[in-house]
């Protein structure tokens, strides 16, 4: 059973645009390409943290403005590709309810 304060560091990579919609203080530029470290509780509700709850976590928390340009409904906008080591993330096991 995992600790509750265990933490996961991200580096999540933003590009095409959706770097606009990100608070200014949270990007950096890695090689040209604006990214973000964030850091979350390695679970959610008792159970390990999934993508879809750090997607969650960028719509509440990263978002400066528009958030409907990122996310809706139960995910995000159609057209935004979510990557996992450049695999898109509806292929894992993370990306189908």
């Amino acid at each position: 059973m995992s600790n509750t304060s265990d933490k996961l560091t991200l580096i999540v990579e933003f590009s095409d645009g959706l770097d606009t919609l990100i608070k200014d203080d949270l990007l950096k530029k890695v090689d040209g390409r604006p990214q973000a470290t964030l850091t979350l509780a390695s679970e959610h509700s008792g159970r390990p943290t999934s993508i879809r709850d750090l997607v969650e976590y960028i719509r509440d928390n990263c978002i400066k403005r528009n958030p409907e340009l990122f996310y809706m409904e139960n995910g995000v906008r159609p057209g935004i590709l979510v990557l996992i080591n450049d695999v898109d993330w509806e292929l894992t096991d993370d990306g189908v309810d």
